[in-house]
């Protein structure tokens, strides 16, 4: 199942992230200082811009789990659930995955950064080429690339976690890959387009075994920018085909 208004809800979120990078980005200039210095940025900056990422990523993403998971239960109306628990698991997701994805947003930004100050030096760079590259770590392209991703990862698990409550009353639901069937669809995602999982873990989470790569995925995305989905369906259900085309 698609997300509705994925175009709308990606393109919210990059501008809430570019907006607050772009005063990160400000903020950590300055701590730089002139000629940069990786030992000046403080450690309480670090835990700042991880608080500031926290409280743009956690509620967005709950709330994206919670469309997918109602969507889910719309579709699907032979099934019920005690909603309040569905609730309590999109909090529960969200607070733990976004600790985690904060934390490696962060881990690469520090990098990234020691990299490029040491290129500074060593390289000869001047401070308009450090603060170029510094602008890549904090600008549009990757605040796109962040939206895209968790757009499709929130909305995977807001389905994911209706799937886990109802097998537990029993309705092993069954799960087909999705792609968004455009131009973008890369090869990884082309040859999954339509397959039925061939198997199931714990909670009832999908797996696929890659057709060409033989290598397994979970529930998209499965790269940086995958816009693909799950479709779930009742058991007995059959799937739905859909053409694919891909512009690669």
């Amino acid at each position: 199942m698609d997300i509705p208004n994925r175009d709308e809800l990606e393109a919210q979120l990059a501008r809430s992230l570019g907006k607050l990078q772009k005063a990160q980005l400000t903020r950590l200039l300055e701590y730089l200082g002139d000629p940069p210095r990786v030992e000046n940025v403080p450690a309480e900056f670090w835990e700042e811009i991880g608080k500031e990422l926290v409280e743009v990523l956690r509620p967005f993403l709950a709330e994206i789990y919670l469309s997918q998971a109602e969507g889910l239960l719309h579709a699907s109306p032979a099934i019920g659930v005690d909603w309040a628990l569905v609730n309590e698991a999109a909090s529960d997701w969200a607070r733990r995955y976004t600790y985690d994805l904060v934390r490696g947003i962060t881990e690469h930004t520090r990098g990234a950064l020691q990299r490029a100050v040491g290129s500074f030096f060593d390289e000869g760079l001047t401070r308009g080429e450090l603060e170029a590259q510094l602008s890549g770590l904090f600008g549009p392209v990757r605040a796109e690339m962040i939206a895209v991703t968790e757009v499709t990862r929130a909305a995977a698990e807001g389905q994911q976690g209706l799937v886990t409550e109802v097998a537990g009353q029993g309705v092993a639901m069954v799960s087909a890959w999705s792609t968004r069937n455009d131009e973008l669809v890369c090869p990884i995602c082309g040859p999954l387009h339509g397959r039925d999982a061939d198997g199931y873990d714990a909670g009832r989470t999908p797996y696929w075994v890659h057709p060409v790569s033989g290598q397994r995925y979970g529930n998209p995305p499965s790269h940086v920018r995958c816009r693909c989905g799950a479709a779930w369906r009742l058991p007995d259900t059959p799937a739905v085909p859909t053409p694919f085309r891909t512009g690669e």
